[in-house]
């Protein structure tokens, strides 16, 4: 409690210095430089800014469609996929349970599943805090691909899957290696365990005491009550203006990336992130624990240098004072949440764009601190990174046009014909995979949620297939016997039945 205290008589100090300054602060010409790009780029893709300084919205900023084919515009009822900055989400939940004895952040892998024998891992020794601060050296693709790709999975076959967890070679326990998987892991445990699911947890212990009446981890809840869905698209695409096939279900929307949100309502959240704001619905000890940085890093994300990450948080230094961020990427969207403690500052930035929207929302968030800390000389930097962003972006779309004419001229390899390879592939947890004929010479892929058409590998047998727009991965057919037996993609095995 004294550190408590001792926190917020500095906070008195810091709202009466260079942010409470009375010099106005002026978001106009960022909004100008927001609305040039999106002309340059010539995609009205949605984007959302809200700052927060003191404890209150002191700017919000709704730009482009959510919807271009309908001409929706944003507003501050769009809600956007905000992917993993899920992340801090399901964390704070976590340590209020464990403030309320109901959590053991100590609590072993091999203690959460005692049936589960997992190979190459000392599953005594990888614990709670280690899930959740990407140090459990663990790794499971099955799994990921099931909860936030293909939304093939239930209640067993999740709890199965816990089986096909392994060592992670990349990062050894004790590590920091970013990985969605612990916190599936202790999703998989709640949902087990709990009387409420983890999404519902999310609801009563986080959305509903903040007001959050925009916000869930349902994409049926938000469809059923009418909620203004922002929709995917990509600078990157050979048809931006298309919306990207790739939609998030309920299926898909797991622990470390579960949320649809509007701005206004993450700005609630991030309020709730200065221990003297005056918000009852979380304990101070526990905000302040959430922002306690946990594990050391050395890495940088565009501006942002990282340090460390905290619960759910990462932690660096940006223009000269401590910054608590996640952002979070998906195909056709990207998510900023990130907070000054020392300034009272933060700010969440939404775009239903994958390709321009982080160096854009880099740029977005370097001009808002900027104002904010009276940075001199902020609007004439701000102004050429945009015009130099706007030169980058359609390098992008050229680099990206050539990529797919080499990826679409490459020669098919084939021991059989292409029918040959079509049929029903299955794994044992992780459903069907049907193999279509698609044109003269392609083959269509569809995994539940995922539906593909397949380009020419560069080995024998081998195709791409970009089940998440703009990003391939090769998928491998193996033949026996003058027949298509099974296929490979990525490290998991479907095997042809009739």
């Amino acid at each position: 409690m004294k550190r408590i205290l001792a926190l917020c008589a500095g906070l008195a100090v810091a709202v009466l210095s260079p942010v409470g300054a009375a010099t106005p602060l002026d978001f106009a010409p960022l909004s100008a430089l927001i609305e040039q790009t999106k002309a340059a780029t010539g995609l009205p893709s949605g984007t959302a800014v809200v700052v927060v300084k003191d404890g209150k919205v002191i700017h919000e900023g709704y730009y482009g469609l959510a919807d271009i084919a309908a001409g929706t515009p944003v507003t501050a009822d769009t809600v956007f996929y905000i992917a993993s900055a899920t992340k801090p989400f399901f964390v704070l939940n976590a340590l209020q349970r464990e403030a309320a004895g109901e959590l053991d952040m100590a609590m072993s892998l091999q203690q959460m599943f005692p049936q589960m024998r997992l190979e190459g891992i000392d599953a005594e020794a990888v614990i709670v805090r280690d899930l959740l601060t990407h140090t459990a050296g663990v790794d499971n693709p099955a799994l990921v691909w099931a909860t936030a790709f293909s939304g093939v999975h239930d209640a067993a076959s999740r709890l199965a899957l816990v089986g096909a967890t392994r060592r992670d070679p990349d990062a050894p326990h004790g590590t920091f290696g970013y990985t969605n998987l612990g916190y599936n892991l202790l999703s998989i445990w709640m949902d087990q365990h709990d009387a409420l699911p983890w999404q519902d947890q999310l609801q009563r212990a986080v959305f509903d005491p903040l007001g959050m009446r925009h916000t869930s981890t349902r994409i049926s809840r938000a469809q059923t009550a009418g909620w203004p869905l922002a929709k995917p698209y990509s600078l990157g695409s050979a048809q931006p203006t298309t919306a990207l096939y790739l939609r998030k279900a309920d299926g898909t929307m797991q622990a470390a990336g579960g949320m649809v949100a509007s701005a206004p309502d993450l700005a609630r959240f991030l309020i709730a992130q200065f221990p003297c704001a005056g918000t009852p619905a979380f304990a101070p000890q526990v905000i302040s624990r959430s922002q306690q940085r946990q594990v050391a890093l050395s890495a940088r994300y565009l501006d942002f240098a990282r340090d460390g990450y905290a619960w759910g948080w990462y932690t660096g230094q940006y223009k000269g004072h401590r910054l608590l961020h996640h952002f979070g990427g998906f195909a056709g969207f990207h998510a900023h949440l990130s907070f000054m403690p020392d300034q009272n500052i933060a700010l969440v930035v939404l775009n239903n764009e994958d390709l321009l929207g982080a160096p854009l929302t880099n740029l977005i968030a370097d001009h808002v601190y900027g104002v904010l800390l009276h940075e001199q000389g902020i609007a004439a930097s701000s102004a050429a990174r945009f015009l130099a962003l706007q030169a980058t972006a359609a390098q992008a779309q050229r680099n990206m046009a050539r990529q797919r004419q080499a990826i679409q001229a490459r020669p098919w390899l084939r021991t059989l014909p292409r029918d040959g390879y079509v049929g029903r592939y299955v794994h044992p947890l992780l459903g069907e995979m049907n193999v279509e004929a698609a044109g003269d010479q392609a083959l269509r892929l569809r995994w539940g949620q995922l539906d593909a058409v397949a380009t020419a590998g560069e080995h024998l047998d081998q195709v791409r297939v970009e089940f998440v727009p703009n990003s391939g991965n090769w998928l491998t057919f193996h033949v026996a016997d003058g027949q298509a037996r099974s296929l490979s993609f990525e490290s998991l095995s479907f095997q042809r039945v009739p």
